[in-house]
């Protein structure tokens, strides 16, 4: 009875935690709209997990992985900074300061990250983790179309997660997806009114498998349901404003290898159904009061390629290193949406290393970098003759 309150106790710690530390964070991502992994151990693995689970995180990429997994609690955060510039051209005279760079101005971004996994007995385990999971923004100062550019969309995420294992080679797992998002932009010009605090909960599911075909390799695949929100309201002059901004579907299979004792090695092949919710003429107003101008994001589906791999150096150390890769899914004719959403990272380099403290305490330290990528982009429907963005991570 005392080691159930004592779990209990910790379950209802760490869920009012997460819900505080995760609601004050600022969230952006590199995987068009999303984080290339959860946490240091993921990211540091170029966010490869579905077959291979190292911490808690499982529970938002494979719920199935819990069964495989002890009794552990996950805490983490992440400094994140991007660096964003454009430049553009404009015969119509829309930009201020005519095809020179404007660098963007957001503030510095933490991500927050905490996982509990609660074995039940051999063949149950339960997940709880919250995470900033989404996000993408920019604040450029006056120039186009004489006015600032600015957005923010940050999207958390709350999984309580079930694993139970069939047989002793495979399992399943279910996770519901409690999502919270904060939207706000101020761009276009001087004409539009600015949007902001604006809000939405949203609702959707996980379903995963893994399958260990003996103690060198490992099949695990995830499913992602579209994450309905309700609609972000936002207050103008003239009424309300209400925008539609859902998640997409998306769909991983994941291979494990553990060639030698001492190695692990994992890789993940990612789909993604951007063109579900931010395709063409979306995201969509729901109701207009303000006369805003129609947003038309049409990103394209998404390959994601992630590959890590584990090492231990001794029994108290072990290092990462991992590589993601995905193109960005822009339509390089959407010139206003491209500079106002710079989704353009593609290539991905990460590290890390674990240290075993004691027998019950470990800390993961990880690292991520983007290389410098460019995006050139055009409309003359939209005053813009001609763009360049350019972003490093």
């Amino acid at each position: 009875m005392t080691r159930y309150r004592q779990a209990d106790r910790l379950r209802q710690l760490v869920f009012r935690s997460c819900l505080v530390l995760v609601l004050i964070s600022r969230v952006h991502a590199t995987n068009g709209m999303r984080v290339i992994g959860v946490g240091p151990v993921q990211r540091a693995m170029g966010g490869a997990s579905v077959a291979l689970p190292l911490d808690s995180a499982v529970s938002l990429t494979n719920p199935a992985a819990l069964i495989e997994l002890d009794r552990r609690l996950d805490i983490s955060t992440t400094y994140f900074d991007p660096h964003v510039r454009y430049k553009a051209h404009s015969t119509g005279g829309m930009v201020t300061k005519d095809n020179t760079f404007i660098c963007s101005d957001m503030s510095l971004c933490y991500i927050p990250a905490f996982g509990v996994t609660l074995p039940v007995n051999k063949a149950a385990a339960f997940g709880l983790g919250a995470y900033g999971v989404c996000g993408m923004g920019v604040k450029y100062p006056s120039n186009l179309y004489h006015n600032v550019t600015y957005t923010e969309y940050q999207y958390m995420k709350l999984t309580p997660a079930m694993a139970y294992r069939l047989n002793e080679k495979s399992s399943v797992g279910a996770a519901l997806n409690l999502g919270y998002a904060m939207m706000e932009f101020n761009a276009g010009s001087p004409a539009e009114k600015p949007h902001n605090d604006g809000d939405a909960l949203g609702l959707g599911f996980t379903i995963g498998t893994l399958y260990q075909f003996n103690d060198t390799i490992a099949l695990g695949l995830a499913y992602e349901s579209k994450q309905s929100f309700s609609d972000f309201k936002f207050s103008a002059s003239s009424g309300t404003d209400k925008l539609r901004l859902n998640q997409p579907q998306s769909l991983t299979l994941g291979l494990a290898l553990k060639p030698v004792k001492r190695l692990r090695m994992a890789f993940d092949v990612e789909w993604i159904d951007w063109p579900q919710t931010v395709g063409k003429n979306m995201p969509r107003y729901t109701k207009n009061s303000s006369g805003a101008t129609p947003w038309n994001m049409n990103w394209d589906e998404q390959l994601i390629y992630k590959l890590g791999f584990e090492y231990d150096l001794n029994k108290s150390a072990r290092v990462r290193f991992g590589y993601n890769y995905a193109r960005n899914p822009l339509d390089s004719s959407r010139a206003f949406e491209n500079i106002s959403f710079p989704a353009i990272a593609e290539h991905h380099i990460t590290g890390g290393l674990a240290i075993q403290l004691n027998n019950k305490r470990i800390l993961n330290i990880g690292a991520m970098y983007a290389p410098e990528v460019s995006f050139h982009t055009a409309n003359a429907n939209q005053f813009i003759d001609n763009a360049k963005t350019q972003m490093y991570q």
